[in-house]
């Protein structure tokens, strides 16, 4: 969390070292991937069937992400990456449980006999 105060107070003085670099590099990178959620969170928000979107994929990013998040915690002492990493994990999160919350509305409305353009 120092490097990114110290770069936001210093400005580009800090930019001459290469660990900056990839430092900003990184959040950039990561800021970007969070605002990458959003399509697929709306994609599954708008539709009925999720059957195109892999639970098991997206729930590897979720545990990948969560346990990165407890590296940065514990082994790298660095706020900002746990943050970042923990909120990868909650929007990874969210689309697991859209996913499995639209498959199980359609089996329910399968087993119900509520034909699918009925299932929202």
């Amino acid at each position: 969390m120092t490097r990114l105060l110290d770069i936001i107070t210093k400005g580009l003085s800090v930019m001459n070292c290469p660990e900056n670099i990839i430092f900003i590099a990184f959040a950039v990178a990561n800021a970007c991937r969070l605002l990458a959620y959003l399509p697929q969170i709306s994609v599954l928000l708008r539709q009925k069937d999720a059957a195109a979107v892999s639970s098991a994929t997206w729930l590897l990013f979720t545990v990948s992400n969560g346990i990165t998040a407890v590296y940065a915690v514990r082994i790298v002492a660095d706020t900002a990456m746990a943050l970042t990493f923990a909120s990868n994990t909650i929007c990874c999160a969210t689309i697991v449980a859209l996913v499995q919350y639209k498959r199980r509305k359609i089996r329910r409305a399968k087993l119900g006999g509520v034909p699918f353009a009925e299932v929202r």
